[in-house]
């Protein structure tokens, strides 16, 4: 529930529960909500801080015995529901964000599992309903809109231009954005990707002299894609530690038509180059990091 309050952008499904069993499980309806805590940045205090989950004030008079699933939470045999979340910042008490949920079922929901009482005929009583959907919450708004911070560490080492499109990505992926997700991150892979293995050749790990060959091959022919087929074998072993080459994958991102892909591919592969562009890059930093430091170890030893 943390995560997907502190991560989640609009329109995309947390799962809630897997194969739901009415009167078993929290966070169906909305009182359910009440109370729960979550970590967010608090405007007034430029902070993150913890915030507490409240409802409207039209829904205190359910606090505490709103527990079963009435049929207003129940759209033809679905839960099917929204409601609006006022989160408000513990520390000072007074900033708070809104959120409007949606929550909902994938099939038909029973408010019970139990066994259906028995007929008057001779017939054996018929089995338990077999249905367990599972349930989903997502934001459908919010108040104010949600914009992701940027990680430091890509922000660092990226140059203006690219962390426009690194901001842009992310907060186009926190809308459910696909494609346009995927065209800055596309961007971003095709501009910086020669940096990321110049920046590769430096640590101490990888096989600098070899990398430098590749290096001045491609800037012969930029077009050919040799150095990205064969960097692998000379990466440090933190960037190995996939099993597979990084920067070949990376670079195969580009080569794809943008416009062949639907919003809901174009949304999963956008996460997955964010995730491997951010490990890639994390990766070089706490090597940069590890031998600064073990020079100023070595540097006071002296």
């Amino acid at each position: 529930m943390k995560e997907f309050f502190e991560n989640y952008g609009l329109y995309k499904a947390f799962v809630l529960h897997k194969e739901y069993t009415a009167g078993g499980n929290k966070f169906v309806i909305p009182t359910d909500f009440v109370g729960q805590t979550f970590e967010y940045k608090c405007e007034k205090e430029d902070a993150f801080r913890t915030f507490e989950i409240e409802l409207e004030l039209s829904y205190e008079p359910y606090y505490g015995i709103m527990y079963n699933l009435s049929d207003e939470f129940i759209v033809d045999g679905k839960l099917n529901h929204t409601f609006k979340a006022i989160c408000r910042c513990k520390s000072c008490k007074k900033y708070h964000v809104e959120f409007q949920l949606h929550v909902y079922s994938n099939d038909v929901i029973t408010k019970d599992l139990k066994r259906m009482s028995r007929p008057i005929s001779n017939a054996p009583a018929p089995p338990p309903p077999k249905i367990k959907p599972d349930i989903f919450i997502e934001k459908i708004g919010a108040l104010p809109k949600i914009e992701i911070t940027p990680n430091k560490l890509i922000t660092n080492y990226f140059d203006r231009e690219s962390n426009k499109w690194y901001y842009k990505g992310i907060n186009a992926l926190a809308q459910n954005f696909g494609i346009g997700a995927l065209a800055y991150f596309r961007r971003i892979v095709e501009k910086e990707l020669i940096h990321i293995i110049e920046s590769i050749k430096l640590l101490p790990d990888s096989h600098n002299a070899e990398i430098q060959k590749l290096l001045d091959k491609h800037k012969e022919n930029p077009k050919v894609s040799t150095i990205y087929d064969n960097i692998f074998q000379h990466l440090p072993n933190s960037l190995k530690v996939l099993g597979d080459n990084p920067i070949k994958l990376l670079y195969n991102q580009t080569s794809e038509g943008l416009h062949s892909l639907k919003e809901s591919e174009s949304l999963e592969k956008a996460s997955k180059i964010l995730v491997l562009l951010e490990f890639v890059i994390k990766k070089i930093n706490e090597e940069r990091s590890e031998i600064k430091d073990l020079k100023d170890i070595v540097k006071g030893l002296k």
